[in-house]
């Protein structure tokens, strides 16, 4: 079994830059909230710095505006949860399978969390299970979980609900901790926000979508197409209908509005990522959304 976690670093390898270095050497810490208190020392001021770190007095004295540095000794708590319904088996925008994508994902931010001592946790699952993977912090653990959901996201899969996984966090997860939920593109209703907003009292939620292909893409206007959920087949002649092709364009574009609206009602960070090579913009997107989502 070739390992998923060696494909995620050899990405990152490849891709980096300042913004991977600064996520990997510190900047992380600015990110994730929930640090201790424990006083370091004094730097200067930079833009995006929160300005309630600023020490006044010693800004007074030295003329220049110094703020307040801090040790992290708590690490953070990171669950994900994941969709391991049939959907992820489908076709993502790219053109790869969704889960491809989400394993990426995943395995970036695991990573990158393991890296600053943090632990992870999984629950992934369908319409029918959820399966929990407690936290832990070594590079095994990251790499049972990506198997996991690369395993489990199958065709043959129970359909995709991951309003079950979050109902399971809801009853069994007491600790307070960073959810980073990993679906499908989701038509969101009343008993969603309701609650994603019980779990907001409790946990700091973050919301990745993996995007959906659609049925009217050009570059895949010739192919046979099928609907995972039902395995009906999408004819080619009806997917060319230019009428179709508006009206489906404008009800996908209503959804994905309506599911970014009520996210951002909740102050849930989110980002929608099309393909693997989108996996890094997207993170960055993401944790910078976090970043600001509570102010």
């Amino acid at each position: 079994m070739s390992s998923l976690l060696v494909k995620v670093k050899a990405k990152i390898s490849i891709h980096t830059h300042h913004k991977v270095r600064g996520l990997l050497e510190g900047q992380y810490g600015s990110v994730f909230k929930g640090r201790s208190l424990d006083f370091d020392d004094l730097r200067e001021y930079i833009p995006g710095d929160d300005i309630k770190d600023i020490d006044w007095k010693a800004t007074a004295r030295s003329g220049q505006t110094r703020v307040k540095r801090y040790v992290a000794i708590r690490k953070h708590n990171i669950l994900f949860v994941v969709d391991t319904g049939r959907n992820m088996a489908a076709t993502a925008a790219s053109g790869e399978p969704k889960k491809d994508i989400a394993v990426m994902a995943i395995g970036m931010l695991g990573y990158i969390a393991q890296k600053h001592g943090d632990l992870v946790a999984l629950a992934a699952g369908n319409d029918t299970t959820t399966h929990y993977m407690p936290l832990k912090g070594s590079s095994s653990h990251l790499e049972r979980m990506l198997q996991y959901v690369d395993t489990e996201s199958r065709l043959d899969a129970p359909a995709s609900n991951i309003a079950r996984q979050l109902e399971y966090i809801a009853r069994n997860i007491r600790r307070r901790m960073m959810l980073i939920i990993v679906a499908d593109d989701l038509s969101l209703g009343p008993q969603d926000e309701q609650l994603l907003r019980r779990l907001g009292a409790q946990h700091e939620l973050m919301w990745l979508s993996i995007g959906d292909v659609g049925m009217t893409t050009g570059s895949l206007l010739g192919d046979d197409m099928f609907d995972v959920d039902t395995g009906r087949q999408w004819p080619v002649f009806l997917r060319r209908n230019k009428q179709l092709q508006a009206e489906f364009g404008t009800a996908v574009q209503q959804r994905r509005q309506n599911t970014k609206r009520m996210l951002d009602r909740l102050r849930i960070a989110s980002e929608r990522i099309t393909g693997e090579a989108d996996v890094l913009r997207g993170i960055f997107a993401l944790l910078e959304r976090q970043r600001y989502a509570k102010r």
